[in-house]
């Protein structure tokens, strides 16, 4: 059968994250240093209405991955969806889901590269951005070649700060907005 030969191909990964470390990278991985720099500029740009179009665009994302999760209950494998749309539709969309999925994580990283070399300009003026988003750049290089349960470590820390300052934020802009 196509599907369980799809499956033992991919079998080769093994499970070293804790659940925890995996529900903290999933928030961390949404919550990214771009997310506060594009959407404060967002609102700079087109006001408070912006966020009627996050709650839009999070509602569709909420489908998406209700729907990825029941496909990872019916179909448990390491590749995810890069395996279901290769089971589902075929290898070619299989092969396109997987590397758009990979394109898509190079921007933006460079993406959280570049807003992280943008808040030390704010701090270090002197220090061209480049420079910041390269060394930030090289960082994440690093802790992503350490081994799964480090790296795992270090996101669930850096996951927890982010998630602690959108709640501080929360409460700021609620103490701003009743006084």
């Amino acid at each position: 059968m196509k599907d369980t030969a799809i499956v033992e191909r991919e079998r080769g990964l093994h499970q070293s994250l804790t659940r925890a470390q995996a529900v903290m990278i999933g928030l961390g991985g949404t919550i990214g240093t771009g997310l506060f720099l594009g959407s404060g500029v967002a609102i700079n740009y087109a006001g408070p209405g912006v966020i009627a179009s996050y709650v839009i665009a999070g509602f569709i994302a909420l489908i998406v991955v209700f729907s990825l999760s029941e496909m990872a209950v019916a179909h448990p494998a390491a590749g995810s969806f890069g395996v279901y749309a290769e089971t589902y539709l075929n290898p070619w969309a299989g092969f396109m889901v997987r590397y758009t999925y990979w394109l898509a994580q190079v921007i933006a990283i460079g993406g959280e590269a570049v807003a992280a070399g943008v808040y030390m300009t704010f701090w270090f003026p002197d220090i061209p951005v480049w420079i910041w988003s390269v060394g930030f750049a090289l960082g994440l290089l690093y802790v992503n070649s350490r081994s799964v349960a480090n790296f795992g470590s270090f996101e669930y820390w850096f996951a927890l700060i982010k998630v602690i300052a959108i709640v501080f934020f929360i409460i700021l802009g609620l103490a701003a907005i009743f006084g």
